[in-house]
């Protein structure tokens, strides 16, 4: 039984309530329809509660105060998402209440809870009920309705099962959520996190913490839909400023608004299609920095895609790319890959990205296809970063991941599958258009700015005015009698207009060969091609 929780015992709590996120982090993303279906809550909680743990442990003073300064200050620079910044500020508002006390009684912990709910409420300027706001606020005061002396565990328990049966009436409050046959992730989140604080109490091993899953199997939309595209949120650092301003301020360009923290240290997430205007108008009222731009329609599909997989099992090999672009993500999808970081030329993935995939992934064995030359050597350091068995396959471009998948042999073991993806993909060629961004001298000539520039396995051939001439100079040289099929990856710029006429003119000079176009969605690069 336990009656009081001192400071000491807050690292052990945090810690251990982490550990149960990371457990259920896949569940809670699977579960994620509010406000956008994009799969990323129990990541966002994930990676707030990351920081937390962080921060308590770079706290050089283990005292209540500097603890709880440590989850106020890590949460909020940590949050991530809706879920993140609405968790940080049931946080803050429980911190509120127990900082300057030596140890928390059952009493404190009820004061503090409800704390909690009112700071969660007053964080939000349109509240939603059916979401983790309802779930804090119902578990609030159904511990303000038990005894304050009870023991901790005891009054712990009671609360986690008012805060189940709120989680299960999330559907009746908000119709999407029985539309799509699951309770709301966030509240779930937070279940999950009170599951894992309870078993650390009780001197439980968080892996023995069973949570079955709500309602129907979850559905996959066939088509995403949403007003804003575009998840944004930053750290704004000022002299001082009033948030309720700000929030008005960004109030027509977007929803999902939050604006929290101190007047001098601002958390700010929104839902817009202006990521560049909500910048602008931070930007003059102070610094930025941890700024996030998140497209949720691709988060959205991505979600459904997994959804429609089946579960990667431990025993079984993970796959994880290195890709940028929708249509080419999902072609990946389509072709095996479990995890995609986002990534390529002028935006390659540090180690620590490819690591938290990696991790992510229940499987102990694990392969990356880094799909371009310069994360090589980042994905071989993930590797040491990992105490699971990785295989780097060295694919420099996308046409060669695409060849090396299609070797993939499930029932082979990591070494085997390297060999057989390597020889698979060694005959692939690669090229690449792109536009210059200025006027330079090269060994083929002189190129002007704005000009289409061809590339053949990374070394420039050719250059000119016109997309369509230059894209079939590119494939002629890179053409040999043997080859038989061309993929063509369209990317970003390139209109359907374009990219139908680009297909005709190579079918009538290249009759015999098979033609692949994709819409690729790939930035930077107009065309990816590949020849095999």
């Amino acid at each position: 039984m336990t009656r009081t929780i001192t400071a000491e015992d807050i690292p052990r709590l945090a810690e251990a309530s982490l550990a149960a996120l990371k457990m259920h982090r896949e569940e809670i993303d699977r579960l994620n329809v509010f406000p956008v279906p994009d799969g990323d809550t129990g990541t966002n909680m994930v990676f707030t509660m990351q920081m937390v743990w962080e921060e308590i442990s770079k706290c050089p003073t283990k005292t209540m105060e500097a603890l709880t300064h440590a989850v106020t200050y890590g949460s909020l620079s940590g949050a991530r998402g809706n879920s993140g910044v609405i968790l940080s500020q049931i946080l803050r508002g429980f911190c509120e209440v127990i900082e300057s006390s030596g140890e928390l009684s059952s009493s404190l912990i009820v004061e503090a809870l409800q704390n909690s709910a009112k700071v969660a409420y007053r964080a939000i300027s349109k509240p939603v009920e059916g979401t983790m706001l309802t779930v804090i606020k119902d578990a609030a005061a159904a511990a303000g309705n038990l005894k304050k002396n009870a023991e901790i565990d005891v009054l712990l328990e009671l609360v986690l099962q008012e805060a189940r049966r709120s989680l299960a009436r999330t559907p009746d409050l908000l119709p999407v959520l029985k539309e799509a046959g699951v309770v709301d992730a966030g509240g779930y989140g937070l279940v999950v996190l009170g599951e894992g604080i309870l078993a650390a109490l009780r001197g439980e091993r968080v892996a023995e913490v069973e949570i079955s899953p709500y309602l129907q199997p979850l559905s996959v939309e066939e088509e995403v839909s949403l007003e804003y595209t575009y998840c944004t949120e930053f750290l704004l650092k000022s002299e001082g400023i009033d948030l309720k301003r700000m929030e008005k301020k960004l109030d027509p360009l977007g929803d999902s608004i939050m604006v929290v923290g101190t007047p001098e240290l601002i958390r700010i997430h929104i839902h817009t299609n202006h990521p560049g205007k909500v910048l602008e108008r931070a930007t003059k009222l102070g610094s930025v920095s941890q700024i996030q731009i998140n497209n949720m329609v691709e988060q959205a599909e991505e979600r459904a895609r997994t959804i429609a997989r089946p579960k990667l099992k431990e025993e079984e090999i993970g796959l994880v790319a290195v890709a940028s672009g929708g249509g080419i993500k999902q072609i990946l999808s389509s072709l095996g890959v479990h995890k995609i970081v986002d990534g390529g030329q002028s935006m390659n993935p540090s180690a620590a990205e490819l690591t938290k995939a990696i991790e992510e992934l229940p499987s102990s064995r694990v392969m990356v296809l880094p799909n371009n030359k310069n994360v090589i050597l980042t994905a071989h350091q993930a590797g040491k970063l990992t105490n699971k068995k990785l295989v780097v396959v060295p694919t420099k471009s996308i046409p060669e991941a695409f060849s090396a998948l299609l070797a993939f042999d499930p029932s082979v073991s990591l070494e085997e599958n390297a060999q057989l993806m390597e020889k698979n993909f060694s005959n692939v060629k690669t090229g690449e258009i792109t536009r210059a961004i200025r006027s330079s001298k090269s060994k083929i000539g002189r190129i002007k700015k704005g000009n289409f520039m061809g590339f053949f396995d990374h070394e420039l051939k050719t250059f000119g005015e016109s997309f369509l001439e230059v894209t079939s100079r590119l494939v002629d040289m890179m053409l040999e009698e043997d080859d038989e099929v061309i993929t063509l990856l369209v990317g970003s710029d390139v209109s359907k207009e374009e990219a139908d006429e680009l297909r005709e003119i190579i079918s009538e000079t290249h009759h015999d060969m098979e033609i692949e176009l994709h819409e690729g969605g790939q930035p930077l690069y107009h065309l990816i091609v590949g020849v095999e």
